[in-house]
């Protein structure tokens, strides 16, 4: 990229930039989708504030010439595209009709196009959901999370199951969490069938356990062993030798019953819910879900709108 600057002229470095850039991608010189030197990158290439650059970049991005992404750097703006912007967002039609543009633009037609809806409408219903997560020991407490809330059921494989098999996912809608997804989601298809969330990180059992007072017992109670010992290098790099951790699988009751009289605070998963409760009051209990609400809602409208 050719650019050249004039400190001595009475026109701004900013619009001298703005002028050459902008005939650079009118004339094709810089073409849809050329990556453009970083903000500090070209300001040290030209010997000038990183803010004047950050200047005609972005007026370039609002006259919809250049786009700037967070973690992608600055590219020249596909020919023919609407901008969004935080503040304005597309809407169906508008984003549609971009679609076709960038369909046009990569040589498809528009029977090709035609012919995907085809093929759209030919699909698979969901069937199943499949949630994907590298930890064995998780599944039972997820499927025993995530089962009541569907009609249809809730399966749990390793990453390496799910591409062992990849046919399996074409009547399935498939749930991971982000720490997963890089392994396989190039694998699917259909991004619409695929749901990328978040494990929840337990701010509420956190800061509970960060009021406890100083040499109080914590039980932990789940039926995953990784879950616990999870949980119990988390407090120990919170609170040290001032709360010490007592973990117990959900299966051994005596054990659990013991603990009611000693432990100042209980943290247990939704699988362990129904047992620990038996014993444990309400005011000594924590429950902890590895999905949130708002995640499970996530699901259940992408069921609804693309199931």
């Amino acid at each position: 990229m050719k650019i050249s600057i004039n400190k001595e002229s009475s026109i701004p470095i900013r619009d001298q930039l703005i002028e050459q850039l902008g005939l650079s991608i009118a004339s094709g010189s810089l073409r849809p989708h050329e990556k453009l030197p970083s903000i500090r990158a070209l300001a040290d290439r030209l010997g000038v504030h990183y803010s004047t650059i950050t200047a005609a970049y972005n007026h370039l991005a609002d006259v919809g010439l250049l786009e700037i992404r967070q973690g992608s750097g600055v590219r020249v703006a596909a020919s023919g595209r609407r901008v969004e912007s935080e503040n304005t967002e597309l809407s169906m039609d508008e984003m549609f009709f971009d679609f076709l543009a960038r369909a046009s633009e990569k040589g498809y037609s528009y029977n090709d196009v035609q012919q995907s809806f085809a093929n759209l409408a030919k699909r698979s219903p969901v069937a199943k959901v499949i949630v994907v997560d590298g930890n064995k020991d998780f599944h039972p407490l997820i499927k025993s999370e995530l089962s009541p809330h569907f009609e249809i059921p809730v399966h749990c494989l390793l990453p390496q199951e799910l591409l062992s098999d990849i046919k399996q996912v074409e009547d399935a809608l498939v749930v991971s969490s982000l720490y997963h997804l890089f392994t396989f989601q190039k694998h699917i298809k259909d991004l619409t069938r695929l749901v990328a969330c978040n494990i929840e990180p337990a701010r509420n059992e956190l800061e509970a356990v960060n009021h406890l007072p100083k040499l109080s017992l914590l039980a932990l109670v789940s039926v995953s062993p990784h879950l616990m010992q999870m949980a119990g290098k988390l407090v120990a790099a919170m609170r040290g030798e001032e709360v010490a951790v007592r973990s117990v699988l959900r299966d051994d009751e005596t054990e659990i019953k013991y603990l009611v009289k000693h432990a100042d605070l209980f943290l247990c998963d939704s699988a362990s819910k129904e047992v620990v409760s038996k014993y444990v009051p309400p005011a000594k209990l924590h429950i902890f879900n590895l999905y949130s609400q708002g995640t499970i809602q996530l699901i259940k409208d992408r069921l609804a709108k693309w199931g």
